[in-house]
């Protein structure tokens, strides 16, 4: 039976669930960028995902300092900062993500960008899902449910990444914006990576307090 998923304080839990909407935020403003019309909208939209990204940022901080002073907290410190930094991880990637859009200026997005930019939504709301039930004593199947799911959305992402630099590197004979298109994927897909990382702190965490 799980033994600490009902604290005392729900400071804790309210941080992280804070930081896996905030992250949910930035992933559809991702998929807003990735799917803009007009330079101006594409800034608009990258802006909005760095201010996010400093809230994500303070959440973390947040739970850092409620950590360090907290006479009981819901699980071990170290796998609270663990937490705290594997969703803040998410945020920085996403923000990697536009922050490339918006400095590369494309002449056209890659369809298999926005495929990415969707599974990161996706897994953005699963990891949302997880991080809000991992309070209850009585949802710890479907926090690994959702682990579950973010792992095939991670793979499939590999998929669409690879097929999408595969056609590039036989099709693109510009190197500029080989390299432009190659750095942009990377980081989409990266932040389907940093998901599935989370997901192995939230299952550690579970299991060792079983």
């Amino acid at each position: 039976m799980f033994k600490f998923f009902v604290p005392k304080n729900t400071v804790f839990f309210n941080l992280f669930n804070q930081s896996a909407t905030n992250n949910v935020r930035m992933a559809e403003l991702l998929y807003k960028t990735v799917s803009s019309e007009t330079p101006h909208d594409e800034k608009m939209h990258f802006n909005q995902i760095a201010r996010l990204k400093s809230t994500g940022n303070e959440l973390k901080h947040q739970v850092y300092t409620a950590s360090s002073r907290a006479l009981v907290s819901p699980f071990e410190r170290n796998d609270m900062y663990a937490l705290a930094s594997g969703i803040n991880q998410v945020c920085d990637t996403i923000h990697v993500a536009a922050r490339r859009l918006n400095l590369y200026q494309l002449k056209f997005v890659e369809p298999a960008m926005k495929d990415i930019a969707g599974l990161i939504i996706e897994a953005s709301i699963e990891l949302e899902k997880g991080v809000q039930n991992l309070g209850n004593l009585t949802l710890t199947h479907d926090v690994s449910t959702c682990c579950k799911k973010i792992r095939q959305l991670e793979t499939y992402a590999d998929q669409v990444y690879n097929k999408a630099l595969s056609s590039l590197i036989h099709n693109e004979t510009n190197c500029i914006e080989l390299i432009k298109y190659t750095e942009i994927l990377a980081a989409l897909e990266r932040a389907t990576d940093k998901c599935e990382d989370t997901t192995d702190i939230i299952e550690s965490i579970i299991v060792k307090n079983a």
